[in-house]
């Protein structure tokens, strides 16, 4: 199917891509890695808070993606498919970084600095001093959010930072529209006596740089 008829059709044509690569083309997953990567660093970075660790995830979730790809059912659009392995993907690093803490005994450890997400927004400061201020109100923001369960973080991510409705992020995750609601207002919750101290612009952005 080509990628008009495909359009035609209401299916996304990465799809025909993916198939493609599922079948022996290793060249038709080049085009997917271009059109996908930016985004899908950017959540692993928001869920894993370190960007070199992020990096390394993002590139082992497009080999899951590569050695499942002849088993991928099409199904909405691709990157929701994608993001689910990223999620999970994320979600068994964070397990992981939680277990070796606990065996070293030895608190946050090092580098926890990057155990801190990246949701620096775009600057929108007159000058150096206003820059510095925001800046530091977002660094409150972001102890908040790595404080969040899991379950909320999550939630809250794909609902501000990825703008995805709660229908698409319910089927993501495979829990109900009921429960992503629930999760995000408790999580929220949690965020509002940071907020209201000035800890974000207006709470948490819908999108990195939207208001």
């Amino acid at each position: 199917m080509s990628d008009v008829v495909a359009a035609r059709a209401g299916v996304d044509p990465d799809w025909e891509l993916l198939r493609r690569a599922g079948e022996g083309d290793p060249a038709a997953f080049d085009p997917l890695v271009a059109r996908h990567e930016r985004r899908l660093l950017a959540l692993c970075e928001r869920l894993l808070g370190a960007r070199e660790e992020a990096r390394d995830a993002a590139q082992e979730v497009f080999l899951k993606a590569f050695r499942a790809a002849g088993r991928a059912r099409p199904e909405g659009q691709l990157f929701t498919w994608l993001y689910r392995i990223g999620v999970n993907h994320c979600l068994n690093r964070l397990r992981r970084r939680r277990l070796v803490r606990f065996l070293s005994l030895t608190g946050r450890g090092e580098g926890a600095e990057g155990d801190e997400p990246v949701f620096d927004p775009p600057s929108e400061a007159p000058g150096p001093a206003e820059e510095l201020a925001a800046r530091q109100r977002w660094a409150a923001t972001r102890r908040a959010i790595s404080a969040l369960p899991e379950n909320q973080r999550v939630v809250l991510v794909l609902a501000k930072f990825e703008g995805m409705p709660q229908r698409e992020i319910a089927r993501l995750l495979g829990i109900s529209e009921g429960a992503v609601e629930s999760r995000l207002v408790r999580a929220m919750r949690r965020l509002a006596p940071v907020t209201a101290q000035g800890g974000g612009a207006r709470g948490v952005p819908v999108r990195e740089g939207v208001r």
